[in-house]
């Protein structure tokens, strides 16, 4: 994913909020994240039209989550958290 569009994806953790975490929390927030990017990848393959308004609004959550998943292992990685 080119620079500028990683840029453009809103992120939904903030950097010193992923590091107060719990490591416990980061793991249930990785697996939630990992499920939902899934779960809407399936329903943008399998139930929405390729070119509708609606699945702009889904790959754009998709990213969303997919950028929070990086964020969650780059912390992980940093304190060395195994998941």
């Amino acid at each position: 994913m080119p620079a500028a569009t990683i840029s453009a994806v809103k992120l939904m953790y903030h950097p010193s909020d992923l590091a107060a975490m719990d490591p416990l929390v980061l793991m249930k927030n990785l697996d939630h994240v990992r499920m939902t990017s899934r779960r809407l990848s399936y329903i943008l393959q399998q139930q929405v039209h390729l070119y509708t308004p609606e699945a702009n609004q889904l790959r754009e959550q998709i990213d969303r989550y997919v950028e929070a998943e990086r964020q969650i292992e780059g912390e992980m990685a940093r304190r060395r958290i195994r998941a």
